[in-house]
């Protein structure tokens, strides 16, 4: 299907069991979009540290395996045999759920402290694709980013570097970029889950260049409150006067790092929502707004609650239940404590913390689902309810996928017992929160770019469109697996490890082969 039927070509990265494609083509019933405005292309599910690729299988088996990949996505950006099949795929939309680990970078990659581990740089896999792309002269139009709330202020050592380094490498690939913490319990659905989510937009594209222009009429707060794709998604509180917070950040992700809050602050500067514009960064505390009807985003008017999901399921399998001689050790872990504990270093400490609800209570949100979920050892943070007849019980899988706002039996695949289906549930995204933003950033596509799709981008064939790049004056020290280097299809000049690039006057040869 091309761009200008009006549908954009997605790969899904890190696709888990699918809850971004989910999102993007189904509707509040599940049932797949009556106008199709997303189609998954390609997309790529490993996981190193497990033999049985239990996601992946069951992505395939909800999904079919054309255009999927189960192999490391860093033998994929680095091989161009490998890679060819993305290209071939042509994507104008990239989704991810990357894991919050170390960032840090250094001019070689293998050098960096910090980078050990297999999932600790996956977020330079996502940048190396996107590179290759602008690159081959056909960059990504649109990112959808999703990413635990303390990416935000992490490393504890240097508040808010790591999503300082991110942002930087977006805006050498020449990106904006906004942001919100959005938590879903505040928009009705039955969990109380807190995410990060990131929506870009390259700056070839017509809402990038309307954004740049919004911005430049100091329309920041109101781009951040209700002219955004995550603040027509999501809806907020009208905010209060000078909280607006700013800085600039460097095109360089280790001119970033190394200049970072320097300080040493304990507070991040990055607020719950926010953009970045040619390195320009502006950010406010936003509270979701007061919502009476939440049939938009649930199908439900009101607010979804544990007991609404846990409500629907009948003959529970005895494994669930808690046996009455467990029942002592669950209340210790869900209880108050106060622990003497002694670091590493030999410093004695006081480790407290609070009571939890025992059992968890059906008349508000669950609390956020975590990988630990399965399995049928104690534990703090599982959730156990009661039954109407007073026994204890833990979720099943199916009231876990629920929650998340997959179909109930999605993760029922042979071979996959209940707890690795509690795992993935876990490790998974609240679907309707991916189904929200996707309508908004249609209706922002279709607001500044027509119905037709993206008619401000070079359609293929068009060797001769140009695009121009509105940006600041940046500067781009060049290295390995961070360079925005230029290719064949964008001669701009290079100087071995520093070029220059002056995006205000640059223009870009798009053959847009790929």
């Amino acid at each position: 299907m091309r761009v200008n039927e009006g549908v954009l070509r997605v790969a899904e990265l890190f696709a888990g069991v699918g809850g971004f494609r989910l999102g993007l083509e189904t509707m509040l019933d599940g049932t797949p979009r009556t106008t199709k405005r997303f189609h998954v292309v390609w997309s790529n599910q490993y996981e190193p540290s497990t033999r049985r690729q239990h996601a992946s299988e069951i992505y395939t088996h909800r999904f079919g395996s054309a255009g999927h990949s189960n192999e490391d996505i860093f033998a994929i950006v680095s091989d161009d045999e490998r890679f060819s099949a993305l290209r071939e795929a042509r994507p104008d939309m990239l989704v991810a759920g990357f894991p919050c680990q170390d960032y840090s970078v250094a001019r070689t990659l293998g050098q960096a402290a910090g980078l050990q581990g297999r999932k600790g740089v996956l977020w330079w896999a996502i940048h190396a694709l996107l590179r290759k792309r602008v690159e081959d002269g056909a960059p990504i139009s649109y990112l959808l980013l999703e990413n635990v709330d303390r990416l935000l202020k992490s490393p504890a050592q240097c508040r808010g570097r790591d999503f300082a380094v991110i942002l930087s490498s977006l805006y050498g690939l020449g990106y904006a970029v906004e942001w919100r913490v959005i938590n879903a319990a505040d928009y009705g659905f039955p969990q109380r889950r807190r995410r990060v989510f990131m929506v870009a937009y390259h700056a070839s594209t017509e809402v990038g260049t309307h954004l740049r222009t919004a911005l430049l009429g100091s329309e920041q707060a109101s781009w951040v409150t209700k002219d955004g794709v995550l603040a027509r998604g999501f809806p907020v509180q009208p905010p209060g006067t000078g909280c607006m917070k700013k800085l600039t950040l460097s095109a360089d992700a280790i001119e970033t790092q190394e200049r970072f809050n320097m300080e040493r602050s304990q507070n991040s500067p990055f607020a719950s929502a926010g953009l970045m514009v040619g390195g320009s960064v502006w950010s406010m505390n936003c509270a979701a707004a007061q919502i009476d009807d939440y049939t938009p985003f649930t199908g439900h008017r009101h607010a979804l609650t544990l007991g609404d999901v846990v409500g629907k399921t009948a003959g529970v399998p005895d494994e669930f239940f808690v046996s009455e001689g467990q029942v002592d050790k669950w209340r210790h872990y869900k209880g108050a404590k106060r622990i003497d504990r002694v670091s590493k270093n030999g410093h004695v400490f006081v480790y407290s913390e609070g009571a939890m609800a025992f059992p968890d209570p059906l008349d508000r949100p669950a609390r956020t689902i975590i990988t630990g979920e399965g399995g049928t050892a104690a534990s703090r943070t599982k959730h156990v309810v009661a039954t109407p007849e007073g026994r204890l019980r833990r979720l099943t899988p199916e009231e876990l996928e629920e929650l998340m706002g997959f179909p109930r039996g999605h993760t029922d695949v042979t071979g996959v017992p209940a707890a690795r289906r509690a795992f993935l549930m876990g490790n998974a995204l609240v679907v309707g929160l991916v189904r929200r933003i996707g309508n908004a950033l249609c209706s922002a596509i279709d607001e500044h770019e027509g119905p037709a799709g993206m008619r401000g981008l070079p359609e293929v064939g068009d060797i001769d469109r140009l695009m121009r790049i509105r940006s600041a004056s940046i500067e781009c020290r060049m290295s390995s697996g961070l360079s925005l280097r230029p290719g064949a299809s964008a001669p701009l000049p290079t100087d071995h490890d520093r070029t220059r690039l002056s995006f205000s006057n640059v223009y870009v040869r798009s053959t847009n082969q790929s």
